[in-house]
């Protein structure tokens, strides 16, 4: 009797891939450009090319049809064929959109997909090997390939529920934390402020205001308007010269002159101080402006209806005490113009002072992050958070966006490649 030659699953397997590479890019090919002929020619070029690639992969399943599962008969062979050609397409379909937003480049050359693509299909071919170990070494293959695949998806993917073109800048920029501050969320910047401050409250104004009105009798404001306070209680100290207190600030009201002159401040402003800086009320420019001598203030917008006055101690200022990073990566060096004090502490770090706020500026990496703090914030916090700024971490990306808007799952194939990669690689 004769040796049996060995039947060579090898060749059917390696003839599978081999058809796949030429039929599946060719295919999708010719069903695009059969688009333009209209829907009839596209589907009619689609169903000659499924009948094309099933009967070559039935050709094929004649190799070696006893080292295969259902190639006993020809029925049979044609159903291995269907199931490789599905099985195959869809993997390689899979593969291409995830290795696409993963950024692998695999589409960009066919001396890379071609082969690969080769590959794809004599495994999804080898996995029906009557062989248990053969097909099983097959499968594994598939699995670790699509592990792969799915890991490199999670290094792409920006925190859950974000889009990835709007956390992408965010990622360029350089950050740091600060003890006793927190960042402020949604703004898409690294805003920090400090943790003693509740940021849903609104803090009480720094600021001094004169407003012109109509005369009135003395006690009479308006007690819907928001602009000075209106009492209860209004104190009459004298005629024409009242004193209101309100929830945040408080007023001196002057009748002189046929108009009322109305003082507002803060609660901490001192009472007397407030009464004899609105009795040095005075006309001034522009025409029908007033202006008045408020110690330790300075007014900085005036008009016929109010004056604005500022506190001298900036560190007084709304946000005085919070911090801010700023990242540059074109810039030309050297100190900022109109900065009131700029000393450079090294080739790579210098400071500088403005009216109401100061900053370091470090260069690091092809990049200038600007620490800006108002008046109240130390110049060595700044220097020190400046000399910690790194890249922001996937948390503190998060942290700088808005809430995603409210959707519907993502239930297309590529959402559940996404959950997947996050569930397995984070």
């Amino acid at each position: 009797m004769g040796e049996t030659k060995t039947r060579p699953w090898w060749v059917q397997t390696a003839l599978a891939g081999i058809t796949g590479a030429v039929m599946v890019p060719v295919g999708v090919g010719s069903v695009l450009v059969s688009l333009f002929g209209g829907l009839a020619a596209s589907v009619a070029m689609a169903g000659f090319l499924v009948v094309l690639f099933v009967a070559l992969l039935a050709f094929v399943a004649q190799v070696a049809p006893d080292e295969f599962r259902l190639g006993g008969s020809g029925g049979g062979r044609v159903c291995w064929a269907v199931l490789v050609m599905v099985a195959g397409t869809a993997l390689w379909l899979y593969g291409w959109s995830i290795s696409d937003e993963a950024g692998l480049g695999l589409s960009g050359s066919a001396a890379v997909w071609a082969p690969l693509t080769a590959v794809l299909f004599a495994l999804v071919a080898g996995t029906s090997l009557r062989r248990w170990y053969l097909a099983l070494c097959s499968a594994a293959v598939l699995v670790f390939a699509g592990l792969v695949l799915l890991r490199s998806l999670a290094a792409t993917l920006p925190p859950e529920g974000e889009d990835r073109a709007a956390a992408a800048p965010l990622e360029s920029l350089l950050v740091a934390p600060v003890p006793g501050y927190g960042v402020m969320s949604s703004q898409r910047s690294w805003l920090l402020v400090p943790l003693d401050v509740d940021p849903t409250s609104t803090p009480p104004s720094p600021f001094v205001e004169l407003h012109v009105l109509a005369d009135a009798p003395d006690c009479e404001l308006d007690p819907y308007q928001t602009r000075y306070p209106a009492g209860p209680p209004c104190e009459v100290e004298r005629p024409g010269l009242v004193f209101v207190q309100g929830p945040v600030s408080n007023a001196y009201v002057h009748r002189v002159d046929g108009r009322r002159l109305v003082l507002a401040g803060p609660k901490s402003f001192d009472r007397a101080a407030l009464r004899d800086a609105l009795l040095t009320a005075r006309p001034a420019e522009p025409e029908g402006s007033f202006t008045a001598t408020v110690r330790g203030y300075t007014a900085t917008s005036a008009g016929s209806a109010l004056t604005v006055f500022s506190p001298d101690d900036k560190a007084l200022l709304p946000g005085a005490r919070n911090i801010e990073f700023a990242t540059r990566t074109s810039f030309e060096g050297g100190c900022t113009y109109g900065a009131l004090e700029c000393a450079v502490e090294s080739p790579s770090l210098r400071y500088e002072r403005f009216e109401d706020a100061h900053t370091v500026v470090r260069v690091v990496d092809g990049k200038e992050v600007t620490v800006r703090g108002g008046m109240a914030v130390g110049r060595d916090v700044l220097r020190t958070a400046a000399l910690a700024a790194r890249p922001p971490t996937r948390d503190e990306v998060r942290a700088m966006l808005p809430p995603p808007r409210p959707a519907g799952p993502d239930r297309s194939p590529m959402g559940a490649a996404r959950d997947a990669a996050r569930v397995l690689f984070g």
